[in-house]
């Protein structure tokens, strides 16, 4: 998850990774019951409610569009030289 300024978000990420953290320790026990299925809808349920923030938050919004073109990376192939464009002053 990338930083964000908005404290709503780092809350709901907090809430998450306790529901990982639930489910985690039910995998553990080795008991894969209803408790399972319930700790993965929870899991479903947070990660719903994050996207629905994204969408609504204004500076969830901001971070989004100026960190867009920030996780493009240039990847070479085997066999292949990378590419990169020649800068022109």
């Amino acid at each position: 998850m990338l930083l964000s300024p908005c404290a709503q978000l780092k809350s709901l990420s907090t809430l998450l990774r306790e529901k990982y953290d639930v489910r985690n320790k039910i995998i553990a026990r080795g008991y894969a019951g209803t408790s399972l299925l319930k700790a993965e809808i929870e899991i479903i349920r947070v990660q719903k409610i994050i996207t629905r923030h994204r969408r609504r938050c204004s500076n969830c919004k901001l971070n989004q569009a100026s960190t867009a073109g920030a996780d493009i990376r240039l990847i070479s192939r085997p066999g292949q030289e990378s590419y990169l464009p020649v800068q022109t002053y």
